[in-house]
């Protein structure tokens, strides 16, 4: 009776951790309803469903369900309620992330599933770029900047935590920087604006081509150009156009009398995060289980985006497309990879103490009910062990796989125009009307668009 008692208290637990953990998680069902509203551009439809279920997501996902319903409001245009929802999910991963998660004995004693989801670090950075996205849907220039400029602080804050030979690869992001020179431009302050697309241009060179295979789109070259002049940086100027000698750049005084059109196109789902493991035999014929999660690309058709503009007035016509600035699928991947090592340690330790709990219990069974009961006792407690012992595969599952940009300059006037989304054989696969709109001289205007075909 003894050691029936001694075999629950060990085993039982383990057990029922390894199924009861994902009670109050989002089920895939309710993703696949989410990704078909999205994949017919009904995006107000998500954002309603994520609401309704809230009750899906307990306090160990809080932050998850944040970041779906901030996202989705995004993508319907409610940018003040995406603002509200995302910031939510930032309080609470500002709060998680000061409580280390080596306290959280749960999570070596069980998985990490055991613990609340505070997020990848690129994904605590990807909730102030979207932040900062919505308040330039809402017109403040101000507000965009302030949280555009959490992100370089926050890259900083978690690189420190790790040593020098294991920073991660995102470091920096190109894609804000190039941003926030668009806003100081914007603002009239054109020596921030040239140190932004100075450390963009940077940041691209230097990281994204090599991590992601992205090369500086033209116009942040072109931007580059423009303002080296206007700031009679010469000897900058002649280094970019040596560089860059393919590349015509727009006088600052013309650029003035123009408008500048941003077209932002967010294509692709994310990467899904699942679980990879592999079985370690111990001593005593005993095999150990150890899960550790990677992220997998999603196929998506769309390659990229063409826009049409026409002056109504004029009839004049212009077609430019659209660049990939941010891979964000690529930055998940590597930014996990980066830290593998460190969760498949943790993984390791906590097989260990399982290993060595169960060999425990495989001794104390022996000795009161001899060899049988003991291999009874160790074949459950394997059981146990290999049912608990899961990867923690919860992620933003809604992010695009991408960012492209689309940007030109016009004349001052009334427009109207299309979008039309292609696939690598540039073959139309969704059009959308672009909604008339004024631009003014001077003026910076965005256009905002997600595709997951």
């Amino acid at each position: 009776m003894a050691i029936r008692q001694h075999v629950r208290i060990i085993v039982y637990p383990l057990l029922l951790s390894g199924f009861l953990l994902f009670s109050c998680a989002p089920s895939l069902k309710y993703y696949a309803k989410v990704d078909g509203y999205l994949l017919n551009q009904e995006f107000d439809s998500a954002w309603y469903l994520a609401r309704k279920n809230t009750k899906t997501f307990d306090k160990l996902n809080a932050v998850i369900y944040y970041l779906d319903e901030g996202i989705l409001a995004h993508f319907a245009r409610r940018y003040s309620e995406s603002n509200q929802s995302l910031a939510k999910a930032e309080s609470i991963i500002d709060e998680l992330y000061t409580k280390s998660v080596s306290k959280h004995i749960a999570s070596y004693i069980i998985n990490d599933n055991a613990i609340p989801y505070r997020g990848e670090d690129f994904e605590s950075a990807l909730v102030n770029l979207f932040m900062a996205m919505n308040y330039v849907g809402l017109g403040s220039l101000e507000d965009a900047l302030v949280e555009a400029r959490k992100i370089d602080n926050k890259l900083n804050m978690f690189n420190a935590q790790y040593e020098d030979n294991k920073k991660n690869v995102y470091r920096e992001d190109a894609f804000i920087r190039f941003l926030m020179g668009v806003l100081y431009e914007a603002k009239g302050e054109i020596n921030d604006a040239y140190i932004s697309y100075w450390k963009a241009e940077n940041i691209y060179k230097n990281d994204y081509i090599r991590n992601y295979g992205v090369s500086p789109p033209v116009f942040l070259i072109e931007n580059l150009l423009t303002l080296s002049r206007e700031l009679d940086f010469h000897e900058e100027f002649r280094n970019i156009q040596n560089e860059y000698n393919d590349v015509l750049f727009i006088n600052p005084i013309e650029k003035k009398s123009l408008a500048e059109i941003f077209f932002i196109h967010y294509n692709g789902l994310g990467p899904v995060k699942i679980e990879t493991f592999f079985p370690v035999p111990m001593p005593d014929h005993y095999v150990a289980k150890i899960a550790y999660p990677e992220f997998k690309k999603r196929r998506y058709r769309i390659s990229k985006s063409r826009i049409y503009l026409e002056n109504m007035s004029t009839g004049s016509s212009y077609i430019f497309e659209t660049e990939l600035m941010e891979v964000i699928a690529s930055i998940a991947v590597m930014n996990l990879k980066n830290r593998i090592n460190r969760i498949k340690a943790k993984a390791i330790a906590r097989a260990t103490a399982k290993y060595l709990t169960a060999r425990q219990a495989y001794k104390a069974a022996k000795r009161e009910g001899g060899e049988l009961l003991g291999l009874l006792v160790q074949a459950a407690s394997q059981a146990a062990s290999w049912a608990s012992e899961q990867a923690d595969v919860r992620h933003w599952r809604l992010l695009p796989a991408e960012i492209r940009v689309g940007r030109i300059l016009i004349p001052p006037g009334e427009y109207k125009g299309r979008i039309d989304f292609v696939d690598s054989n540039r073959a139309v696969v969704i059009s959308k009307q672009v909604q008339n709109f004024t631009a003014k001289k001077r003026e910076k205007k965005f256009f905002m668009f997600r595709t997951v075909n």
